[in-house]
């Protein structure tokens, strides 16, 4: 669907659209701005990067922000994104900026299971929010694993400069 199409119009609560985009033109979030009547300050707020994790009310909309998280490269480094929902009574804009998971894996459970997208807006938004924090999880693990990896070698020898320092910075 071209985001220049007309709007769509539904009556039942359990009929709804979501858009999805990945780093959007200003000219693409100001379309649906016009077409879906979202505040211009959440619009400001997606179209820039490095939000801090919110939920805001405007009008009969709610707007929130969720940082993701993910392991990037051999170093196995923490990277941050975000992901900015326009929420309304039969919409749903997603607005992703530096995630390396796309929402595709998870539309398409959802889309398997129409009896559950029945519950609306409400029930999606709670999908994507649980996606985001189950992106957290690998994160989670591997951190334990490092840091139990240099308790046992704390254990078994002396550590390293580098050890302490990374000892320190996981446990804080």
């Amino acid at each position: 669907m071209s985001i220049d199409a007309p709007p769509v119009l539904v009556d039942d609560k359990s009929e709804f659209i979501w858009i999805g985009f990945f780093e959007p033109s200003e000219v693409e979030l100001r379309t649906l701005q016009q077409r879906f009547d979202l505040h211009p300050l959440a619009v400001e707020d997606a179209l820039k990067a490095h939000q801090l994790p919110k939920i805001e009310v405007y009008g009969d909309q709610l707007f929130a922000v969720a940082r993701t998280a993910y392991l990037l490269g051999e170093a196995r480094r923490i990277a941050y994104g975000e992901t900015a929902i326009f929420i309304g009574e039969n919409h749903l804009i997603t607005v992703r900026h530096g995630s390396a998971r796309a929402h595709t894996e998870l539309r398409s459970q959802l889309e398997a299971a129409p009896s559950l997208l029945r519950h609306g807006v409400d029930y999606v938004l709670h999908a994507i929010l649980d996606f985001v924090v189950d992106g957290y999880m690998p994160i989670v693990d591997e951190i334990e694993e490092e840091v139990l990896a240099m308790e046992h070698r704390a254990l078994d020898a002396f550590l390293t400069r580098d050890d302490v320092t990374r000892l320190f910075t996981l446990r804080a």
